[in-house]
């Protein structure tokens, strides 16, 4: 029995844990992904506690050990290549990559002489991620051929090694391959430079250089001999990382809806209210005008009713794009009620305001389609001007809320300015 192995079994066994219960709060693709990843690592160290005497049985548990470690590094470089993928794309790239490298594997393992069978998988090994890089990632021209050149240069040299009679070296450059793809990859799905991101990927990096590595020692110092725990250091840091990026993605998704509505994505009112104070001061230094308008769904209650909640919401974030693309990107555009939005806007006077005013009011002139139905529902519109029609962000917004009252008790929007200053005064 290998002794030295106990802990590290036992380490990946808790880790395995503190997965499965993060992935019973998050069931995302990554995070099932990554539960897989260390259940295989929990395998490979589990293959290497017996200690066979029999060949047949050596070789078995170094296959099992090596299998489980390649299928392993494959897991966790789909969880980042493959985010968004379906899942029928994630298999299929998931056995482009594993079946080569794993008959390779057990071919080395279990002493095939035979060159040939070594060059047919390197083709097939490489030839198949080649073909899936270009049709899924031809539109990013850099990455994809960068993607490739690193495919073709990995298969040159593990031919080399099966050239020189080394094919056992191939494993190690398949395994380090894998753990350096992960950890490049890994940055480019996240792209900051956070404790949780930068651990990870120096994690991935670290562990696809432990084997190149301890080749070299074993070739050239062969005296020095370095323990277990420190050839594992890498994988607890890229667990550590791992677990430190979804606190960090939890911690920006908790300030990100401190700030903005769950369903539409538009800013919530706390954020509105920051947007029109900073709009009403500019416009108190320079002498400008700031149009606050509150657009409320017509007869949304019914839309509800006929075709259920789903379909309401759905409804509702249709809308949020078609006044969104009405808007200048210096516009600010808030869900701040259950069916009503505001919206705030610096102008340069009247025409302005009645220009973009026109252009709300046209955002539903097309009915809305949702799941091959027409869903028929209207605006009314109310315009509060700064400071014609207040001096502070109170009195507008109750300006415009209104007008926006007095345009549906009229049923209809009102068409000009003078009829709305009216009905908000």
């Amino acid at each position: 029995m290998n002794f030295a192995a106990l802990p590290n079994l036992l380490a990946l066994a808790v880790l395995v844990g503190v997965f499965r219960a993060i992935s019973r709060k998050d069931a995302s693709q990554q995070i099932q992904l990554w539960l897989l990843g260390w259940i295989l690592v929990l395998v490979h160290f589990a293959a290497t506690l017996p200690v066979p005497t029999d060949e047949f049985w050596s070789r078995f548990a170094t296959g099992m050990a090596v299998g489980a470690l390649i299928l392993a590094s494959v897991t966790f470089l789909i969880s980042v290549v493959a985010v968004a993928y379906t899942r029928s794309r994630q298999v299929g790239l998931a056995l482009t990559i594993s079946v080569p490298a794993l008959a390779y594997a057990c071919g080395a393992i279990w002493g095939v002489d035979d060159p040939k069978f070594y060059y047919l998988l390197i083709a097939v090994g490489t030839l198949g991620p080649l073909f899936l890089i270009w049709r899924y990632h031809r539109k990013d021209r850099l990455y994809a051929a960068g993607m490739m050149l690193v495919s073709l240069l990995m298969a040159a040299v593990i031919a080399r090694e099966v050239a020189t009679g080394n094919p056992g070296l191939g494993i190690v450059s398949i395994l380090a391959a894998l753990n350096f793809a992960a950890g490049v990859l890994y940055w480019k799905q996240h792209r900051r430079s956070t404790a949780g991101v930068l651990t990870a990927v120096g994690g991935f990096v670290l562990w696809g250089a432990v084997f190149p590595t301890a080749v070299l020692l074993l070739l050239f110092r062969p005296a020095v001999k370095v323990d277990s725990e420190v050839w594992n250091i890498p994988k607890y840091l890229v667990a550590v990382g791992m677990i430190l990026t979804l606190l960090e993605d939890q911690i920006n998704k908790s300030r990100y809806l401190a700030y903005h509505d769950d369903l539409t994505g538009l800013p919530n009112r706390r954020l509105l209210e920051d947007r029109l104070d900073q709009a009403l001061a500019q416009a108190k230094r320079i002498g400008g005008k700031v149009a606050v308008f509150v657009v409320d769904l017509d007869h949304f209650k019914e839309v509800n009713d006929n075709f259920g909640h789903r379909v309401g919401d759905v409804a509702l974030q249709q809308v949020a794009v078609r006044l969104g693309n009405r808007l200048r990107a210096s516009d600010t555009l808030a869900r701040s009620g259950g069916d009503e939005f505001t919206v705030v806007s610096q102008v340069s006077g009247e025409p302005a305001s009645l220009a973009l005013l026109t252009a709300l009011e046209s955002a539903l002139s097309d009915p809305l389609v949702i799941e091959d139905k027409e869903v028929l529902t209207g605006l009314s519109i109310g315009l509060a001007l700064y400071p014609d029609d207040g001096s502070d962000a109170d009195q507008l917004c109750a300006a415009a809320d209104r007008g926006m009252y007095a345009s549906k008790r009229l049923g209809r929007n009102p068409g000009v300015n003078v009829t709305i200053r009216h009905l908000t005064t």
